[in-house]
This record gives C-alpha cells, sequence and structure tokens, in this order.
C-alpha cells in the first residue's frame, strides 16, 4: 500500500485474509502480505487494522525507512501520487497477475487470478 486510504487499505488486507484461508481449504499452500510503503509512521495504523479486521492468517508489514528505495527497486514500484497500492499474484515465484490502485470492491480480480492458480496446481 501506498497512498490508500485506510479504509480501502483495510479492506484488501481483510479480502486478502479471505482468500488465503480458501486456498489454504484446498491443501494449496498460500501466503499472503500486505505492505505499506510510508515506514515506521504506519506502525501503530497497522496494529489497529490487524486488530480491528482480525487478520491473522496473512503478514501485514512496513518497508523499514532505511531499506525503503531499495525494496520499491526490487519491486519495481514507482512512487507517485496517483500510486495507491499494488496487488501481486505470483506462482512458483513469477509473477502471474499485477493489479495497480485496486478498489477493494473490485477484489474478485485478484480472486479469480488465485482461483485459477489453485486449478492449474490441482491438474
Amino acid at each position: 500500500m501506498h497512498m490508500d486510504s485506510e479504509e480501502n487499505a483495510a479492506s484488501l488486507a481483510a479480502k486478502l485474509q479471505d482468500l488465503i484461508r480458501w486456498v489454504r481449504k484446498k491443501e494449496v499452500k498460500a501466503y499472503g502480505f500486505v505492505v505499506w510503503t510510508q515506514g515506521e509512521t504506519v506502525k501503530d495504523k497497522l496494529v489497529k487494522i490487524a486488530e480491528d479486521k482480525k487478520i491473522e492468517d496473512i503478514a501485514i508489514c512496513y518497508i523499514p525507512d532505511k531499506q525503503r528505495e531499495a525494496y520499491l527497486k526490487l519491486f519495481k514500484v514507482e512512487p507517485s501520487e496517483k500510486l495507491r497500492n499494488i496487488v501481486f499474484v505470483y506462482r512458483d515465484k513469477r509473477l502471474v497477475a499485477k493489479f495497480v490502485n485496486l478498489d477493494a470492491k473490485d477484489f474478485d480480480k485478484v480472486a479469480l487470478a488465485f482461483a485459477w492458480m489453485v486449478w492449474a496446481q490441482q491438474k
């Protein structure tokens, strides 16, 4: 999450958690991470989101200020005023889907990418 609203970011985290739980029920390994780019300033906010949304099955974290530039470069993220969030979907360490400025109400796009991976893995 970069400049996303707290409400949309919290909703995306909750939806990701639900999706990870669903995928794991299919006996497929799946992991979810929500990473904020703002650095240590969001620490208390993240704790509150995790408590309010009862986030237990995904990681919620931030990029430390000292490593911010290196991680943004690693993930090929160009911060800008227009960038709110990016959702990456990986399979076997390869990027299979990328969603930029995703609104939580459009999370079905991410679920569809995951469903495809679950289906492909069970074949």
